[in-house]
């Protein structure tokens, strides 16, 4: 057990409107940790990297029985039975089996189509939340081969919960919760949207009653200073009337105290008997009674303590509601067992057994389509052949003419995110196998030369570029590292940089500025160039774009190599160089009207690609006059399109569970 003293740079909680604070029994003595599921006598909990079993049989002293490591960037749990099911940010899903308390195994690892955040399971349904693309569904009738079903669009979803047909989603910048009917698990359709006064995040329904935690700021819009009366006001409890699916309705809303904190942003909120539970990370713990859902009441509450290296208060992660206890995952600390008199163990809601349709496979006029069992994230071809990163799949070799088939198969050690060759050279980003690097052989055969791995961290993107002994690769959440791969088969580290924000997905631009500038783009503090060849070693130039990047969107580079096209939010884009130190706002912008050109652009020529993964969106446009811009081509997919390749004029799209796509005909 370790004492925390309880100071707060977030000011005294009153009890006279937040209830008395709950008594801290003590903690595990397990370290920091995210998340936590309680199965009958068994207390579930995950942490960076670990799962950890523990027994409960004395509610208030959990024993720890079992581990396993290796997993991933842990942020959800659920259990069903002896599965237990992990939700790992840029890692996935994994599956694991705890019917050993002692030694849980590692059952399968899934490859989800965006950020694994948000997580339920209900039957042989998995439903993970995957921020900006919506929540996926996966088919665990047999867990140790999960498989892709669908994915809902409803915006940047964080948690999400199912009762009955219905799947209900918190969702974070537009502060909703959007319900959907997955009665189809092929085809899941919205039904709704109610608006929140907070960012969406967890939440929790019973009945006709859908409980909401929110956060950050309240109202609609981003407050302009801290001294507005928005800021940091969106903390609380939202009680919604959900018994017609179709017209959702805001019955009553339970301030918390406001406060903002950007790095360390999550809320849950579960159901016990009368009473709903809620986490708000660095606010602490609030138990709100709910017998009459429209007037909500502050019972008690819990802060955890300040930490003095951090100068900040212990945020919460997850929780469960034990007997007379409740279990807090102490994001900096421990796991906390907090003495609630009033807690009940939930007993988690019944699956509805819905039946699975056959799938549908893609098709469209005019492209050939290659569809292999994992998602297809990136293509580069040469001659007649491409080299395709399918995922879990590994690495597919495939004739592109005169017919589109396999030729050979390349097992990887992680999931194939990512492919570009040089010099005769393959690079293929595997996750968490990290970066393998392949001799190409006179008729495409391979040869594994060497790799480079971070452990316990994915390697999501990777990129040549030309001319230079030099791999540039997206590696966690946030960090650009930059390789030596003069030795192919000893590729090292020579530079890495941590920037405010996350690298989404393809957040290093392909190509060089004035041939020696990279250009990376964190998706909070901009883009950021590096000077590959000024000195002995890469280094950060100084040259900045500041501004958020929308997680869709992207940057790349122009054929003169010293523009670069910049996609933007309001579906334009803007022509920028490396010096620029104006405001996006005040560049000029350009578009087509009636068309939103959003996503991430490849140019190649005249020609601007541009692929919404989020919204499975594809556009082609004509760039001969790039302020006036020409429509070829666009149109929307039930997968989720990565970066566009052209090979002989012809348009080689990377469509992740809808495949690989060619264009029958050049496209110029």
């Amino acid at each position: 057990m370790v004492a925390y003293p309880q100071s707060t740079p977030l000011g005294e909680i009153s009890s006279s409107l937040y209830g008395p604070p709950l008594r801290e029994v003590g903690t595990v003595g397990i370290g920091p940790c995210m998340d936590a599921a309680l199965a009958g006598d068994k207390l579930y909990v995950i942490g960076p990297q670990r799962l950890w079993v523990c027994s409960v049989s004395d509610p208030q002293h959990p024993r720890v029985l079992g581990s396993l490591d290796n997993l991933g960037n842990n942020r959800q749990i659920v259990v069903r039975g002896d599965r237990v099911f992990v939700t790992a940010r840029e890692d996935g899903l994994f599956i694991i089996d705890a019917s050993d308390a002692a030694a849980p195994r590692l059952i399968s690892h899934y490859n989800t189509i965006e950020l694994a955040t948000g997580l339920e399971v209900s039957g042989s349904i998995v439903y993970v939340a995957c921020r900006h693309y919506g929540v996926e569904l996966v088919d665990v009738r047999d867990p140790a081969q999960p498989r892709h079903l669908s994915t809902v669009r409803t915006g940047e979803a964080q948690s999400c919960v199912v009762r009955g047909c219905m799947l209900y989603v918190g969702v974070w910048g537009t502060r909703e919760v959007v319900i959907c009917d997955v009665g189809n698990p092929r085809l899941p359709t919205v039904v709704s949207h109610a608006p929140l006064g907070g960012y969406g995040d967890g939440l929790d329904v019973r009945g006709g009653h859908c409980f909401a935690a929110t956060g950050h700021h309240h109202g609609t819009g981003r407050p302009s200073s801290n001294d507005d009366p928005r800021y940091g006001a969106g903390h609380g409890l939202e009680v919604l009337d959900v018994s017609d699916a179709r017209q959702p309705k805001t019955v009553a809303r339970v301030p918390f105290p406001p406060f903002y904190r950007l790095r360390v942003d999550m809320w849950d909120a579960q159901l016990s008997g009368e009473f709903v539970y809620v986490g708000d990370n660095h606010g602490g713990l609030f138990v709100i009674e709910v017998k009459d859902p429209a007037h909500p009441r502050v019972v008690a509450h819990h802060r955890l303590p300040y930490i003095e290296q951090r100068q900040d208060t212990a945020p919460i992660g997850g929780f469960a509601i034990g007997q007379g206890v409740v279990y807090a995952a102490g994001l900096w600390t421990d796991l906390h067992v907090l003495e609630a008199p009033m807690a009940r163990p939930v007993a988690p809601q019944p699956g509805l057994a819905v039946q699975i349709p056959p799938a549908t496979p893609p098709q469209r006029d005019g492209w050939s389509i290659y569809q292999p069992e994992g998602q297809v994230f990136a293509v580069t071809a040469r001659d007649d052949y491409a080299f395709v990163a399918c995922g879990v799949a590994g690495l597919h070799r495939v004739s592109l003419w005169p017919e589109l088939k396999r030729l050979a198969v390349y097992p990887t050690e992680g999931f194939a995110v990512d492919a570009k060759q040089r010099g005769g050279l393959l690079y293929v980003a595997e996750g968490r196998g990290g970066l393998s690097i392949w001799r190409i052989g006179a008729g495409g055969e391979l040869a594994l030369q060497g790799r480079f791995t971070v452990p316990g961290r994915s390697v999501k993107q990777v990129v040549v570029p030309p001319g230079l002994a030099l791999a540039l690769i997206d590696v966690g959440a946030n960090t650009l590292v930059i390789l030596d791969v003069s030795d192919p088969a000893h590729p090292r580290e020579v530079f890495h940089d941590q920037r405010l924000g996350l690298l989404y997905g393809y957040n290093i631009t392909d190509g060089l500025f004035e041939g020696r500038y990279a250009a990376c783009t964190w998706h909070v503090s901009g883009t950021h160039w590096f000077d590959l060849t000024g000195g002995p070693q890469p280094v950060f130039s100084g040259d900045v774009l500041p501004g958020p990047m929308h997680p869709t969107n992207g940057l790349a580079v122009m054929p003169d190599g010293v523009h670069g096209l910049l996609t933007e939010p309001h579906g334009q884009y803007t022509i920028i160089t490396r010096g620029d130190r104006r405001p996006l706002g005040q560049l000029p912008h350009h578009g087509l009207a009636g068309h939103r050109l959003t996503g991430k652009p490849v140019v190649v020529g005249n020609t601007l690609y541009l692929t919404d993964r989020a919204e499975g969106h594809v556009t082609i446009v004509d760039l001969g006059e790039p302020k006036q811009p020409r429509l070829l081509d666009e149109f929307t997919i039930a997968g989720n399109p990565c970066l566009m390749a052209e090979h002989r004029g012809h348009a080689l799209l990377p469509a992740g569970y809808d495949g690989l796509w060619v264009s029958r005909e050049p496209v110029r």
